[in-house]
């Protein structure tokens, strides 16, 4: 029933917190729910545990506006889906140029919903609907039977948690235009009824059209998107083996001495006591890995800077991942690694956001395409900074 639900990743619009919205959801006995913020997949992954954990099947998509225009809502049927989403997001976003009036996604990937005021009932392709609002049962009445029946859905928007949010929702608006709150237009907001409600209130809406709710649902139970949040997935070889990384990782940091000390035995003594760590949990690859993503962006000029955790390794230091002596400033490397720490490290590595989409490119050519799913939310928003190295 629930295939359009927003947080407040649907930028200046959403007020629901990600785990706040499947909280509620579960509360209201809601066992399938999908999220589909406006022109973005952010909370993607956040929202999928946090169903997980409730017990709620989660589906995945996006609201595509242009400006405050609703063209349609995408649901992706599986994780293919979920990469062709985000690819879509990236080439109009990056790009600047408008959303089209129809988007060219393969049937076996995504299911498009229009809005009801589209009115393109008669050439509509076999995964492409119209949702229909209760607000807007009435307008069914010119409507063939047959393409209700086979081609609408129900739409119920959830923006907000309740009525007395529909306030803060305005407020966001008026922040996105830049007007006072009592010069906002109607058009730029949604409508006050698009709350989280009940299974139950649902029903009685679209009692009049119930096949509507049974349409919904049979889109929800047509997709399938999850991650295994349990396992470690880093990239666990380089090069052709784990025997082969240690003897290249050890190579290059005693390489890196020479240009970053003057040989002493406290040197020694420190980098042979990371490098034994870092091969004692298998993170030799990782090092490798950013050592790699770094070589690439110095060999095209690009500047980057190492920071975080990371730059308490003297290893990362003398590979040029960071640029921070934690011999001279007496930084501790079990901050970044060692054998008691539950969550895995990461080394957060900053570069200029007009080199970024370089980087990530290269990092999709290096690496493979496992994981655009996963990093396609980056290089549509661009807001995070980190290159982590890769899980596979």
């Amino acid at each position: 029933m629930y295939i359009n639900c927003k947080t407040y990743f649907s930028f200046r619009f959403g007020t629901f917190a990600t785990d706040e919205l499947v909280k509620k959801a579960a509360a209201l006995g809601i066992r399938t729910l999908a999220l589909t913020n406006i022109n973005n997949t952010c909370d993607a992954w956040d929202f999928v545990k946090n169903c997980v954990t409730a017990n709620i099947k989660p589906v995945i998509g996006t609201e595509i506006r242009n400006e405050d225009n609703l063209l349609y809502i995408i649901l992706a049927k599986n994780r293919g889906g979920f990469a062709a989403i985000n690819s879509f997001l990236s080439e109009h976003l990056l790009s600047g140029s408008p959303f089209p009036p129809r988007p060219s996604l393969r049937e076996t990937d995504c299911f498009v919903v229009y809005p009801f005021s589209i009115g393109r009932f008669h050439e509509l392709r076999s995964h492409e609907f119209i949702g229909v609002q209760y607000t807007e049962i009435n307008r069914l009445h010119g409507v063939q039977h047959e393409l209700i029946v086979e081609k609408c859905v129900a739409r119920h928007p959830v923006t907000f948690q309740s009525k007395g949010f529909y306030t803060l929702h305005r407020i966001l608006r008026a922040v996105q235009h830049n007007v006072l709150y009592t010069k906002i237009s109607p058009r730029w907001c949604c409508q006050p009824h698009e709350s989280l409600i009940s299974p139950d209130e649902m029903r009685k809406l679209f009692a009049r059209y119930p096949k509507l709710i049974a349409n919904s649902n049979h889109l929800l139970d047509s997709c399938s998107v999850s991650m295994d949040f349990g396992r470690d997935k880093t990239k666990k070889v380089f090069s052709n083996s784990k025997v082969e990384d240690r003897a290249i990782l050890r190579k290059l940091a005693h390489d890196g001495i020479q240009s970053r000390y003057a040989v002493g035995q406290v040197v020694l003594e420190r980098v042979e006591k990371e490098l034994c760590i870092i091969d004692k949990l298998d993170f030799n690859a990782y090092f490798l890995i950013a050592w790699d993503i770094v070589r690439y962006a110095k060999a095209q000029g690009y500047h980057h800077v190492g920071r975080g955790s990371g730059a308490n390794s003297i290893v990362a230091y003398c590979l040029g991942i960071t640029d921070v002596d934690p011999i001279g400033l007496e930084l501790f490397f079990e901050r970044f690694l060692n054998p008691h720490r539950a969550c895995p490290p990461d080394f957060d590595i900053d570069f200029s956001h007009a080199v970024r989409d370089e980087i990530f490119k290269y990092i999709f050519n290096r690496y493979g395409d496992d994981h655009v799913a996963l990093l396609a939310v980056y290089t549509t928003f661009q807001y995070k900074s980190t290159v982590q190295a890769l899980g596979k």
